[in-house]
């Protein structure tokens, strides 16, 4: 193949992934406001093609059904929540105050509306293994803390803190409610003492967590 006829072939191509990825971000948007519009009832592809203004053959050539579609939206979510609480623990100077921070920024989520409308829609259509598929990469940034930390079995208290921290979340998904800053502080300090017994947080911490109460603008927003 002549390096023209190459160069012809690459650009032929590049054409395609552009209208490719931009039919699939069609589809992924759409989903959103159907998620959001329907909530906490599941969405049908039907509406979601609709809504997108494309094909059922467009849909399944890029997702082989409505779950595939849903764990590509909350997958994007995650990997944007993950962004913003690494930006916030990279803030702290001591692995505890990382984890606090991670608390804080986790549970703040819940205040974002669209995240939280496409939470509930998705949270009783999988198996807890497929959550924690989906939730890897929150779980990595509070273990990497944990183990800082110097605590004698990381693992353990990770999970610990991690099942505790995404059970509240849930619970206030479901009943469509948010923690209180007394909800907030009393989670931190028991985490932060799960993880060392030794160490109780300092009111100073304590402080630091409700002085942050107010920064709900600088959490992440999930892509239109």
């Amino acid at each position: 193949m002549t390096s023209r006829v190459a160069a012809a072939v690459a650009r032929a191509l590049d054409a395609r992934q552009r209208e490719a990825t931009e039919e699939v971000e069609r589809i992924l948007r759409a989903a959103l406001v159907v998620m959001e519009r329907v909530s906490p009832a599941p969405p049908r592809v039907s509406d979601i093609v609709a809504e997108a203004g494309t094909s059922n053959a467009a849909f399944y050539r890029y997702f082989s059904g409505k779950d595939d579609l849903i764990l590509a939206v909350l997958e994007r979510g995650v990997s944007l929540v993950a962004s913003y609480l690494e930006h916030e623990m990279a803030k702290e100077t001591t692995p505890l105050a990382a984890v606090a921070r991670w608390i804080e920024g986790t549970l703040a989520q819940i205040g974002e509306a669209q995240l939280m409308n496409v939470t509930r829609a998705a949270i009783n259509q999988f198996t807890p293994s497929r959550d924690n598929e989906i939730t890897q990469p929150l779980r990595r940034l509070l273990e990497e803390q944990v183990a800082a930390a110097g605590c004698d079995n990381p693992e353990l208290a990770t999970d610990a803190v991690f099942a505790t921290v995404l059970g509240t979340l849930r619970r206030h998904v479901e009943e469509a409610t948010r923690p209180t800053p007394a909800e907030v502080d009393h989670l931190v300090r028991f985490c932060l003492t799960a993880i060392d017994p030794e160490v109780t947080p300092s009111p100073t911490a304590v402080a630091r967590t409700r002085r942050r109460r107010g920064s709900a603008a600088r959490r992440p927003r999930t892509k239109r």
